[in-house]
């Protein structure tokens, strides 16, 4: 689980990123006047107090460039555009049913309709939309099954992705969490949504880039989804040419 930042420990992250006041730069430059006049000699070797300040300078731009988002308020709408106007999907979804792990899911997929879902290593399902053939690969006994699909045939979510569906159709009101979590080295706000009978929680940084989706459809099954935002795919994925090794079935076949 990603770890979640404690209102002191955020409060603290904003802090080296937030621009001091006036009244804070007087009373600084005042307290340091105050201790030059009084200090002896011999002073301070300029490069040693230069040397510590620059390494105090660089950790706080480290840590505030690694761990605080770009803005402090973000949009939902923003948060939902990134879903539903994405050119390529990376999808990680682990899932449990009624207590128990099932198999992992990756999917991988364009705004064109071409997919690679990926269940466990057991399973792979091709869907190439401009071909209109699905190919189907049983990794255990290397077999594969093509399929054509009619020119007509309209897409439908697959069920592991009924909770994107309902994301993008979504036309209500988010409830926004409180605090904060890390996820992949960036800080993630959280926006609760009922959608489809589904209760669905998105996580995204700072420019509303959704990072994790949490998806409870209130009866067994639960799902954690890693999400990539347009990340490269390789067209590669999407080819539903058997490949070497593999025995092609027919689609009637057991």
């Amino acid at each position: 689980m990603e770890p979640t930042l404690s209102p002191a420990l955020a409060s603290h992250l904003q802090a080296l990123v937030r621009d001091p006041s006036a009244d804070m730069l007087d009373a600084a430059q005042a307290k340091l006047e105050r201790r030059l006049a009084g200090a002896g000699k011999p002073t301070p070797r300029p490069s040693r107090w230069l040397g510590a300040l620059a390494a105090a300078a660089m950790a706080c731009l480290v840590l505030a460039l690694v761990l605080m988002p770009t803005s402090r308020g973000v949009a939902f709408d923003v948060v939902l555009k990134h879903l539903r106007d994405f050119h390529t999907l990376d999808l990680t979804i682990t899932q449990q049913s009624q207590g128990i792990a099932l198999p992992p899911i990756h999917v991988r997929m364009d705004r064109t309709g071409d997919a690679r879902t990926d269940l466990g290593e057991a399973t792979s399902v091709v869907v190439n939309a401009a071909e209109h053939r699905v190919l189907t690969l049983l990794h255990g006994p290397r077999v594969a099954m093509v399929m054509t699909l009619p020119a007509t045939a309209a897409a439908k979510p697959d069920d592991a992705l009924k909770w994107l569906d309902a994301i993008r159709r979504f036309q209500g009101k988010a409830t926004k969490l409180p605090g904060q979590r890390v996820i992949d080295g960036r800080v993630t706000e959280g926006w609760s949504m009922d959608a489809q009978g589904m209760r669905i929680v998105i996580w995204a940084d700072g420019d509303g880039v959704p990072l994790a989706v949490e998806v409870g459809n209130g009866q067994v099954l639960s799902q954690r989804i890693h999400v990539v935002v347009d990340p490269p795919l390789d067209r590669a994925l999407f080819s539903t040419a058997v490949p070497s090794g593999y025995h092609e079935a027919g689609p009637d076949r057991d």
